[in-house]
C-alpha cells in the first residue's frame, strides 16, 4: 500500500519565492499524513506564463529549485515529483522530476508543447515517458499533452509500470476582452470543455488499460493571462486564464479513491492506493514516435480536432520556437 500526498495549488506566475513557500506547507502537511510520495503540479515552481520573462527563471537540474526539493524531501522523509523549467544548453525545457529522500533525482523532459507553450519551451529529442524506479514501486511520470501520446502509453506498457502520475495545467481563457486573436477564438470555447473531459477520461483510461493506480494533479484558481506568444505585438485586455482543477486519485478499476472538494480551490489530501511490484520488472523502455498530431495513429487518448489543427500551424515550422530560439541566451 503506498499514501500519495495530491497537491493542487494555485502557482502564482513568475513568484518562484512564493510558490516554494505554498508548497512547502502542503508538503509537510502531506507528509503529516502519512504519504510517501507527494506529487506537485504542472510548473509549480514559476507558474503558468508565456512571455520572456519566464525565459530568467528557468533553472538547471542542480538548481534553486531542485536544491529546496531535496531539502523537502530529507526534511520529510517523502519522494516528490511535480514539473518545473529548466534551462540545458540553452534551451528550455518543461521538465518532470522525481526527488527522493535519499537524494536522487530523475526527470525527463515533455515531448509535446502545446502550440503556445512551443514559444517558451521545445519539445524534448528524448525518447520518453518518464519511467521512475523508487523503494515502492516503479511510476509512470507524464506531463499534460504528453498523456494523450501513445508513445506515452507504450512506455508505460513495455515498462511494467505500477502506478501512473499526470501532472497538468489544463484549463482555458475566460475572456472576451481581446484584439482579434485566433488563438483564442480557436481555444475559448472548448477548451475548458475538452480539459474538464479530459481530466477524468485520460486518467481513467490509464488505470484500466494497465490496471495501475493513476493520479492527476493540475494547478487552480484565476491568473492574468500574457499574450500566447509567437504573437508578442498581439496584446490581451483584461485577460485571464482559469484552471479546472479536478485533481483526483483513481484505483487499479479506474474508480475514484479521492477528489479536491473544490476545482477552483488550493487542496491536498492524502490517499492509499495498492501497487502490485513485482520483482521481475521488465527493462526501463522509452518510446520515440515522430510527432503527427493529425494523425488518429499517435495517440493513445484521442484530443479535438482543433487542438491537432494548433499543433500542426504551429509546431509544423511556420514559427520557430522558443522566441526564435533566441535572444537571452546571453543569459546563460
Amino acid at each position: 500500500m503506498l499514501k500519495v500526498g495530491m497537491v493542487q495549488m494555485r502557482a502564482e506566475p513568475l513568484d518562484v519565492e512564493e510558490n516554494l513557500l505554498v508548497a512547502a506547507g502542503y508538503i509537510a502537511k502531506c507528509a503529516e499524513g502519512g504519504a510517501r510520495l507527494v506529487v506537485l503540479p504542472e510548473m509549480f515552481n514559476v507558474g503558468f506564463h508565456l512571455g520572456e520573462s519566464l525565459m530568467m527563471l528557468a533553472e538547471p537540474l542542480d538548481g534553486k529549485t531542485m536544491t529546496w526539493l531535496r531539502q523537502q524531501a530529507s526534511r520529510h522523509g517523502v519522494y516528490i515529483m511535480g514539473s518545473i523549467y529548466e534551462s540545458f544548453e540553452e534551451h528550455f525545457y518543461n521538465t518532470m522530476v522525481m526527488v527522493g529522500d535519499d537524494g536522487s533525482v530523475q526527470h525527463y523532459r515533455k515531448r509535446n508543447p502545446t502550440w503556445s507553450e512551443s514559444a517558451v519551451w521545445r519539445r524534448s529529442g528524448e525518447p520518453g515517458p518518464g519511467i521512475f524506479d523508487t523503494p515502492f514501486g516503479r511510476i509512470g511520470g507524464v506531463i499534460c499533452f504528453d498523456s494523450f501520446a501513445r508513445e506515452t502509453y507504450e512506455g508505460f506498457r513495455r515498462s511494467g509500470v505500477e502506478a501512473v502520475v499526470i501532472v497538468a495545467l489544463w484549463g482555458a481563457p475566460t475572456t472576451r476582452s481581446f484584439h482579434w486573436r485566433p488563438d483564442l477564438v480557436l481555444s475559448r470555447a472548448g477548451l475548458k470543455r475538452w480539459s474538464k473531459l479530459a481530466s477524468d477520461d485520460v486518467p481513467r483510461q490509464y488505470a484500466r488499460e494497465l490496471g495501475v493506480p493513476v493520479v492527476f494533479v493540475n494547478q487552480c484558481g484565476r491568473i492574468r493571462m500574457t499574450s500566447p506568444i509567437p504573437f508578442p505585438d498581439w496584446p490581451v485586455q483584461n485577460a485571464y486564464y482559469e484552471f479546472i482543477g479536478s485533481s483526483h486519485v483513481l484505483d487499479a478499476s479506474g474508480e475514484t479513491v479521492a477528489r479536491a472538494d473544490r476545482d477552483e480551490e488550493d487542496f491536498c489530501a492524502v490517499a492509499a492506493v495498492e501497487l502490485e511490484t513485482s520483482p521481475g520488472r521488465p527493462e526501463i523502455s522509452r518510446v520515440d514516435i515522430p510527432a503527427r498530431y493529425l494523425s488518429k495513429d499517435y495517440y493513445f487518448v484521442q484530443p479535438p480536432l482543433e487542438c491537432k489543427l494548433l499543433q500542426v500551424w504551429f509546431l509544423g515550422g511556420l514559427v520557430e520556437t522558443e522566441y526564435e530560439a533566441r535572444r537571452v541566451r546571453h543569459i546563460f
